[in-house]
């Protein structure tokens, strides 16, 4: 009798274990899509878009600066009195100014004119319209908009900057480019410290897939293609935004992407 009653609660413990667990099997997988929903839907964008926002603030700022620039009657009238070497102090003064007090790395006109590069102290160099090195200065010129975005070295210093050109006008004549130029140190701070938990992170790609800013030694060697298929490529670098799950090897990852115009980079945010 005593057999039976201990088969009976045995066979009736196992099928108390095999509910529990199965009931915490179906509760965790509940849980976890409900919170795999939220992060697609809701956290993942709206972070990425948080930290793309920033960066387009900041970036509206310095354009907003290298356009003022544009709005100096006295370059344009020293322009048409022949650049006075005698005047150039001022220039150079204002464009100390601008750095000081809005924390730029340089500040350059380029005149069409005589293709003199002022910074803020000194004439660099003369444009050369012929050299691939001065080809960005063509391309201002030609562009259709006011306004544009560079990434290069600084010839005067060898430090990459973030240059903000600006066409500066009058009466329907060009008169040259305005630029301002910025450390990307900011940008890279701000993308870099930027978190939406344990085991995310924010990166930024140029339009080719290349990495531009992370924390890591892979910047300007690795690129999209080299670490997911062509088409989640495809979906990361889409000017509408995209959102992915991949498999990196080791761990499954959400990945989303926001494309900043200013910059023609894409932010990307991901999380484990």
């Amino acid at each position: 009798m005593k057999s039976l009653q201990f088969k009976i609660t045995a066979v009736l413990l196992v099928i108390i274990f095999c509910l529990v667990t199965g009931i915490s099997l179906v509760s965790y997988k509940l849980a976890a899509k409900i919170y795999t929903n939220r992060i697609v839907n809701q956290e993942l964008p709206l972070a990425v878009k948080s930290v793309a926002d920033e960066i387009s603030l900041s970036i509206n700022k310095t354009i907003t600066v290298s356009y003022q620039m544009t709005q100096n009657s006295f370059l344009t009238d020293w322009i048409d009195k022949g650049e006075s070497k005698d005047e150039l102090p001022v220039l150079f003064e204002y464009h100390t100014a601008l750095m000081k007090n809005l924390n730029l790395s340089t500040a350059v006109f380029i005149s069409d004119k005589t293709h003199n590069y002022y910074t803020n102290d000194k004439i660099l160099k003369v444009i050369d319209e012929s050299n691939p090195r001065d080809s960005w200065y063509v391309d201002v010129k030609r562009d259709s908009t006011i306004n544009s975005i560079r990434i290069q070295d600084f010839e005067e210093t060898g430090e990459i900057m973030m240059f903000v050109n600006s066409k500066v006008m009058k009466d329907g004549k060009f008169y040259g480019v305005s630029a301002v130029g910025t450390g990307l140190k900011n940008i890279v701070d701000l993308v870099t410290s930027k978190k939406m938990g344990a085991g995310s992170k924010f990166l930024m790609v140029d339009k080719e897939g290349v990495i531009r800013i992370e924390k890591s030694d892979r910047v300007g060697k690795a690129k999209l293609a080299d670490l997911m298929s062509a088409e989640e490529v495809a979906t990361l670098l889409n000017k509408d935004g995209g959102l992915i799950s991949h498999f990196n090897g080791t761990n499954n990852l959400l990945i989303a992407s926001r494309y900043i115009p200013s910059m023609d980079w894409y932010l990307i945010g991901e999380i484990d």
